[in-house]
């Protein structure tokens, strides 16, 4: 297994990458010959076979051209031009990839905190409401007017006084329930407020015809 360096990096990577950044600046020009496998590994202090792997990956992308009894040549300037780009490009991604990461990382622990804080608040509604006003449930039935209406259509607290608090739908629960949410057979709405209220709030949605306003 090759050694990576800190950044990630095989050394074979690390010196294909250096041996192109001197071929893109002029320092190894097109045509020249540059050391042999021997002679680079000990410039860069490394085995044959990790020098080979390094001119094995410019020679693919036409950058040098290893021939046999010949040593090694520079190929193209241009495609070791092309050869950095593609690694820059890589690395950005890499960026990109790690910062989406963390990304999710941060919205998972949001998440959390999101749903200890609305447990939490539900509990002090519960708190409130016990200790000031009763609650009450009432579970709508297919006869009901309010069955099919929303919260809104039906203004149960502008009519009674009545707050709801809870929606449970197919067992399935919306606390502080918007005017918009629809009432259905076999719900079971839960309410706060005082005896009055209450009491006005059962008939609302007990009754089988629509409520009628004074005034």
């Amino acid at each position: 297994m090759s050694k990576r360096e800190p950044g990630g990096r095989a050394r074979y990577e690390e010196i294909a990458y250096d041996l192109a950044k001197r071929i893109a600046c002029g320092e190894l020009p097109a045509g020249s010959r540059i050391l042999g496998r021997s002679s680079l590994a000990g410039t860069y202090q490394v085995s044959p076979e990790t020098i080979r792997r390094a001119v094995a990956i410019l020679h693919d992308r036409g950058v040098l051209q290893s021939i046999a009894g010949s040593g090694i040549r520079v190929v193209s300037k241009g495609m070791a031009l092309e050869y950095l780009e593609s690694l820059r490009a890589r690395a950005s991604l890499e960026d990109t990839g790690q910062e989406l990461h963390d990304l999710l990382a941060r919205r998972r622990e949001l998440d959390d905190l999101v749903e200890t804080t609305l447990e939490k608040l539900i509990h002090q509604v519960g708190t409130i409401a016990m200790g000031s006003r009763r609650v009450e449930e009432v579970t709508v039935k297919a006869a009901s007017w309010a069955a099919g209406r929303t919260l809104g259509e039906i203004r149960l607290r502008s009519r009674t006084g009545a707050t709801a608090i809870a929606v449970v739908h197919r067992e399935q629960e919306y606390f502080s329930p918007g005017s918009d949410i629809t009432l259905n057979a076999g719900d079971v709405v839960t309410f706060i407020g005082s005896e009055s209220a209450r009491e006005r709030a059962r008939g609302l949605l007990e009754a089988t015809e629509p409520a009628v306003d004074e005034g």
